[in-house]
């Protein structure tokens, strides 16, 4: 069941992908772009969502889960002014926190004895 929804998910991120691409040829209709991004950010919140379970700390597991949250609900908020900024934020934030702050030290160690 695991893979047939890890499959499942990997297509719908093709099929964004694809209609992201070929607007760029095809100009598609301003309402056919907002339900492309609306797909995309509702499958990157997903994503988050999931990931919120899978780390040690509880503080990268609340900012991934949040973010998350957000860009699967903002794109059911309507006339939100300042949703694109945050949804930027919720998108970057979390990629930041593990990029720069990662979960163990032995990591940090080995990453310097290459050099």
């Amino acid at each position: 069941m695991k893979e047939i929804c890890i499959k499942a998910f990997r297509f719908l991120i093709l099929l964004v992908i694809i209609g992201k691409i070929s607007n760029w040829f095809l100009n598609y209709s301003a309402e056919t772009n907002q339900v492309i991004n609306g797909i995309m950010f509702t499958l990157i919140g997903i994503s988050y969502v999931f990931a919120g379970f899978i780390w040690d700390k509880k503080l990268t597991n609340a900012t991934f889960l949040i973010s998350g949250l957000y860009l699967i609900m903002m794109n059911f908020i309507a006339g939100f002014g300042a949703k694109s900024i945050i949804g930027i934020f919720c998108i970057l934030t979390p990629i930041v926190i593990v990029r720069f702050f990662p979960e163990d030290n032995n990591n940090k160690n080995s990453l310097n004895t290459n050099f």
